[in-house]
């Protein structure tokens, strides 16, 4: 009976360990695919930014064309009615019109600058969830290691002492 009692105290602790194996690689795998995951929405939004930045500058170089067209065709209307279109007031229209339009572009490109660092700060911070996901994954395998190891050590404690498999007797006593 003292060999079978053995061979059941040793098939637990097996068990006890191929568990405690199968939780830390299961869990390190949860915090690598986390990982992994937050890398790629990392680049994504850093891939994400670049492009506002430089859609806000192709947008304002297409600001600039419309002002600088929009100017021609106010001298070319303020030439057919007669108007000198080179002193006056065609000079401050023209002005106006470029300036309006190099105010715009400006503010485009601002806008995507202010997009493009919104997005690198989105980068960062997916970058920082994966690595606390790996890293709560380290210390909860860690605490998946010590905690078997306290029940094998618990449960080794109480076969060397003769209390498995032992019923209180009514009192609590034995």
């Amino acid at each position: 009976m003292a060999v079978n009692a053995a061979y059941a105290a040793y098939a637990a602790y097996a068990a006890m360990a191929a568990a405690t194996v199968y939780s830390v690689y299961t869990t390190q795998q949860t915090g690598k695919q986390s990982q992994l995951n937050s890398d790629a929405q990392s680049e994504q939004a850093q891939k994400d930014a670049d492009n506002a930045a430089s859609s806000a500058v192709v947008q304002a170089d297409r600001i600039r064309r419309l002002a600088r067209n929009q100017a021609s065709e106010a001298n070319a209307s303020l030439a057919a009615s007669g108007v000198e279109t080179g002193a006056g007031t065609a000079i401050n229209i023209n002005e106006q019109i470029i300036g309006n339009g190099e105010e715009d572009a400006a503010l485009t490109i601002f806008n995507g600058q202010n997009q493009k660092a919104r997005g690198y700060a989105d980068a960062s911070n997916y970058t920082l969830a994966g690595n606390q996901a790996r890293s709560n994954a380290n210390s909860q395998s860690i605490g998946t290691v010590l905690s078997a190891g306290a029940q094998a050590g618990m449960a080794w404690k109480a076969s060397a002492a003769g209390k498995n498999g032992t019923v209180p007797t009514a009192g609590g006593s034995n």
